[in-house]
């Protein structure tokens, strides 16, 4: 279930956490998405300060609820010194199949920060399971260029979300094996298969039969077709994620060891450039 927790400068994050979870397991989510440790931790929930050994049937905390999270450093002049004197602060939610599903990481940052900076960030709240150098960031139907600023993407201000996409691109498989007579030994050898796989766009799923040597540019003149439920954009601005990876237009099915029963996600905007 998720739940919303408010510090008490306004901040505000929510947090999935299991029913029956205890107070202690509800501070280690907490720390494993926001990076808050859990000694630095002091909830409450209904005017009452939660025990570490109590757990949610007890206060009872249920989804939806708000819990007011308290850290050592939520005074007005703690607060004031995290960013310079005048700086915009640019508040950042990201979410991506990079990150896993269901995700949030939301971090405050001066609007004068680099995407460069903020894929540094985040690959250091990822326990560096994310490198930066793979992960392309969107806004909007836009890739953040690295050595822009926030600023130049006219984030929202005034305590609203900045909600951003992360996704990584698809890394090349190793070379081909090279048998004695100098062929190469490699899986595209076989004979082509058909296979079925779902493809998701939001809530909306569409199963297509496709050949494994499809590549991905004629998955996406399939749909076209065959599923106009999707309504996807009309000037061909969104691409494919498997397996929380980036899926290359020329490369084939195979290539990406699509299999039947598959899901290829569908997510708007446009990839550009390498990693």
């Amino acid at each position: 279930m998720e739940v919303t927790f408010e510090t008490t400068q306004g901040r505000r994050f929510m947090v999935e956490i299991w029913y029956l979870s205890t107070v202690r397991r509800i501070k280690e989510y907490i720390l494993k998405q926001e990076g808050i440790p859990v000694e630095s931790q002091r909830l409450f929930f209904q005017g009452k300060e939660l025990e570490d050994d109590r757990d949610t049937e007890h206060y009872p905390i249920v989804e939806g609820s708000h819990v007011l999270i308290v850290l050592p450093d939520d005074s007005p002049t703690a607060a004031a010194d995290r960013h310079a004197p005048g700086a915009v602060v640019v508040h950042v939610v990201a979410t991506g199949p990079a990150l896993g599903q269901g995700r949030r990481i939301v971090l405050e940052l001066d609007a004068s920060c680099t995407v460069a900076r903020l894929k540094e960030m985040l690959q250091e709240r990822t326990d560096e399971a994310v490198a930066a150098t793979k992960m392309s960031v969107f806004f909007g139907k836009a890739e953040m260029e690295d050595d822009k600023e926030l600023a130049q993407f006219n984030p929202p201000v005034d305590g609203m979300d900045m909600e951003v996409c992360v996704v990584v691109r698809q890394t090349p498989p190793p070379p081909a094996c090279i048998n004695g007579n100098g062929a190469a030994m490699v899986n595209n050898q076989r004979l082509q298969q058909r296979i079925s796989v779902e493809v998701k766009s939001g809530a909306k799923t569409a199963t297509l039969e496709v050949s494994d040597m499809d590549a991905v540019k004629e998955l996406r003149a399939e749909l076209g077709t065959a599923a106009p439920h999707l309504l996807l954009p009309n000037d061909g601005a969104y691409f494919f994620i498997y397996k929380q990876n980036v899926m290359e237009e020329d490369r084939t099915l195979r290539w990406h060891d699509v299999k039947t029963g598959d899901t290829i996600e569908i997510f708007n905007g446009r990839v550009t450039g390498g990693a």
